[in-house]
This record gives C-alpha cells, structure tokens and sequence, in this order.
C-alpha cells in the first residue's frame, strides 16, 4: 500500500488471479472480475482498468463485454504471439466481442532482433514469437519495433521486463538498460519508464478513434498448449454444474 502511495507499484489486473479463459463459464469470468476489482478497491483504493492476461491460453469472445461491464477499458496479452503455426495480424487494434462491445487491445511484441525460432523455455516457435519476459536490452528493444505491425498507425508499444515467470521481477541491469536507453542511440527506440495504465490511455487518445485502428472479431484462439486442461476433470464438472 505505501509503496501504492508512493507511486513505486501500479495495481492493475482486473481480476482474482490471471484467469483461465477458455472452459471457464460466463458466471465464473464475471466472478474474476467482481472479486477482483472488489479486492484491488479494498486494498488499494482503487479500481484496475488494464485487463493484464500475459501468459493465458486463448480469450474467449465474451470477454470485451464482460470488461467494459466492470470498467475495464484496455486489454493486454503477448500470448497468442505462440501460435503454432499463424501470426495474428496485429498489434494494436480494437478487441470486438459477441454482442459488438469493442476494448483497446495492444499485444506486447518485443524479441531478440537476431533470434529466430526460440522462444522462452526453449520451446520450438516461428519467427512472430514475442516474449513477456525481456531482459531489456538493446537487441529486444529492437526487435520490438521490427516485430510491430501497427508502423503508420503509431509509433509505440509496449515492454514487458523482468523474471516475471517464476516470480523475481526486474533486475538493477535491467534498470540501468532502461536509463541508459532513455536518450536516442542508432536503430533501437527511446525507452520511457512508465505504468500500463497511462500507456493505454494515451495510446486510445491517439489512435481510439482512427479509422485506421484494426479491428478483430470474435475470440482469440491460441494455436499452442492444447491438451493442457485434460486431466481437470473435478474443475470441469463443477463448471458445468
């Protein structure tokens, strides 16, 4: 909470814990909203309006709704760049669900610029693989904006740094990368540090309402870990109970 106050830690999220979305039913997603943002307000004041889903299995089409029901406006991932074998064509655009409500979704895109088909974990990929666990160095910030597929549209994207997965988050190199990174240097964009939060909002003031903004329908289907709920047999039947 201090460090809240102090402006060190953005509690963003949206909901009770990075959710399953695929056999996961109606009333189970509004619950992660509901208890979540209920929790983010009791413990911190404060309402989340960035849906962060980073290392989640596929988004079902109900989502957009139920995000904009719960004031949740912005919507992140850099999974479904995994895809076994198609690119998503874009990484900016707008999200629209089943009953046409539309949410500001921008994928995460940074990769080392040299890499190809190695992926985090040492898990085989193509060459559209983006990490959510950049070690913030010159060659991802790089690759980043050779990755980006919104050039035109508009100029900015999104880092995420860190030992995020497993716990350990950035490092002081990590840091320092960042700082130093700050002032322009040959072929890698200026890095500004800064919350998710503010990104989105000043990525919808300039582009919410382009024409030009992409827009995709209906659910965002991840073409890797399939198979993976299978041995779940207790958590599917009481979804469906």
């Amino acid at each position: 909470r201090e460090a809240v106050k102090r402006g060190q830690w953005e509690p963003e999220g949206g909901m009770w814990v990075e959710a399953d979305c695929n056999i996961s039913g109606g009333e189970a997603l509004a619950r992660q909203f509901l208890y979540g943002q209920r929790f983010f307000m009791e413990e911190f004041g404060k309402r989340c309006r960035v849906l962060w889903l980073p290392d989640v299995f596929g988004y079902s089409a109900a989502l957009p709704q139920l995000m904009k029901l719960c004031g949740i406006d912005y919507f992140m991932t850099t999974k479904i760049s995994w895809n076994e074998y198609n690119k998503m064509p874009y990484d900016t655009f707008s999200w629209k669900g089943i009953d046409g409500t539309s949410v500001l979704t921008h994928f995460s895109p940074p990769r080392d610029y040299f890499s190809t088909n190695i992926g985090h974990g040492h898990h085989r990929h193509h060459d559209h693989y983006t990490t959510y666990t950049s070690i913030m160095n010159p060659s991802e910030i790089a690759g980043g904006w050779k990755r980006f597929m919104q050039k035109g549209l508009d100029e900015h994207f999104l880092v995420l740094y860190g030992y995020g997965d497993g716990g350990g988050g950035p490092t002081d190199g990590m840091i320092e990368r960042a700082r130093r990174m700050s002032v322009p240097m040959p072929l890698t964009p200026v890095v500004k540090q800064e919350f998710a939060r503010p990104f989105f909002e000043k990525l919808d003031e300039r582009v919410g309402n382009d024409p030009n903004l992409p827009v995709w329908s209906g659910e965002l289907y991840l073409e890797f870990h399939r198979g993976t709920y299978t041995s779940q047999a207790k958590i599917k039947k009481n979804n469906r109970k």
